[in-house]
């Protein structure tokens, strides 16, 4: 991965070392300027200052010409004055002589001194810049690794996501060819079920048995319509899964009469209450069913001694229906799926009435059907089921 990653060697460090040269050169070149400036400006003093003794001295001369003849003190006198003269202009020569070193000294120590600074300077610069060629090349590994890793990443979940599209289609496909095959199962059922319910009547209907071959003939009819209405639900249960929903054939309806005929078929205490217009376009036969179904699951499920109340009334453009039984509350980790398909209100091991946990799926796609809603609540020992019909089914898509 780090070959990869490669870069120039220290480009960053070259290119401030040239910077820090060039700076360097600079000001070796105006410390120099600097210097032969000062040099030029003593010299030019030293030059005026001897300038004006050699004129002082030629004026005292030609003063002493003109006033009188030169004697030997005069002579000597000038004699003493060239030699404080010369002496004078070796006091001056050698004192700027000497300013002139201590200058350079000056000079070559500030220049020392600013080199030295220059040098800290290059050294902390070339520091960072080393820092920051391996805080950048880190940075550039660190980088590609995440590339790398995002990548591998974004391969496994698109093979994911493949497994999981595939798995979809098989686990489709199954349920598909299950709920195809328990209609199909159910269908060619009916037509043995059917012989053996009919042979059972007609042994009945003769009258040719005993009291002990009429009650096993008895248990045969009833067994029949039990296996009956498991194949009517399994046969509804596939037709909603694939068919889109189950058929119903609307026609003006009376739900009053259906509730009484629903409430007459159960061998228990159930109090109907109707209010005012439960008129509208149903199929009767299906809601008949739909009540069945809820009337008798709030049966199977209410307490002892307890009756299931069932109300229906008018609410404008809607009919609703009301049943409620007392007894164990519906768990709140059941309740949102209720009328899912093979679930039941309490989780016992059989239902004491032998269905199959399809009755409330199978109302709950009747009411869908007619355009209307089922609900449930359940709370402080009271379980609810409320139908919602519009008088009028939606029209068919």
């Amino acid at each position: 991965m780090s070959d990869r990653v490669q870069r120039p060697a220290h480009p960053q460090r070259d290119q401030t070392d040239e910077s820090l040269r060039v700076e360097r050169d600079k000001a070796d070149t105006d410390v120099a300027k600097k210097r032969e400036a000062d040099e030029e400006e003593a010299d030019q003093v030293l030059r005026i200052a001897r300038q004006r003794a050699d004129q002082v001295v030629q004026t005292a001369r030609e003063a002493d010409r003109e006033g009188r003849p030169p004697s030997t003190a005069t002579e000597a006198s000038s004699a003493r004055a060239r030699v404080v003269l010369e002496h004078e202009r070796s006091s001056a020569d050698a004192v700027l002589v000497s300013e002139r070193a201590e200058r350079r000294r000056d000079r070559a120590d500030t220049l020392a001194v600013e080199r030295e600074a220059t040098d800290k300077d290059m050294s902390g610069e070339r520091a960072r810049a080393d820092t920051l060629s391996v805080d950048q090349r880190e940075a550039n590994q660190q980088m590609v690794s995440a590339t790398i890793r995002a990548q591998e990443l974004t391969e496994k979940a698109e093979q994911a996501l493949a497994r999981a599209e595939l798995s979809e289609r098989d686990l489709r496909a199954v349920a598909e060819f299950r709920e195809m095959f328990i209609g199909i199962l159910g269908h060619d059922l009916r037509t043995p079920l059917g012989s053996i319910s009919m042979a059972a009547g007609l042994l009945l209907r003769r009258g040719h048995l005993n009291e002990q071959d009429a009650e096993t003939v008895g248990r045969i009819i009833r067994g029949s319509q039990r296996i009956t209405h498991m194949i009517t639900q399994l046969l509804d249960l596939t037709r909603a899964r694939l068919g889109g929903g189950l058929p119903i054939e609307p026609k003006p309806t009376d739900l009053r009469e259906v509730c009484r005929n629903v409430v007459e078929e159960f061998e228990t205490t159930i109090q109907l209450k109707v209010q005012g217009d439960v008129t509208g376009l149903w199929d009767p036969d299906r809601l008949a069913e739909v009540l069945s179904n809820v009337a008798g699951n709030a049966i199977e499920y209410a307490a002892p001694g307890t009756a299931v109340i069932v109300e229906a009334h008018g609410d404008g453009p809607e009919v609703v229906v009301e049943i409620s039984n007392q007894g164990d509350p519906i768990p709140a980790d059941v309740l949102p799926f209720i009328f899912e398909p093979f679930r039941r209100a309490q989780q016992r091991e059989k239902s004491t009435t032998g269905n199959l946990g399809l009755g409330l799926y199978i109302a709950h796609q009747i009411v869908l059907s007619h355009g209307g809603t089922l609900d449930a609540r359940s709370s402080d020992g009271t379980t609810t089921f409320v139908m919602r019909l519009p008088r009028r089914p939606p029209p068919a898509p």
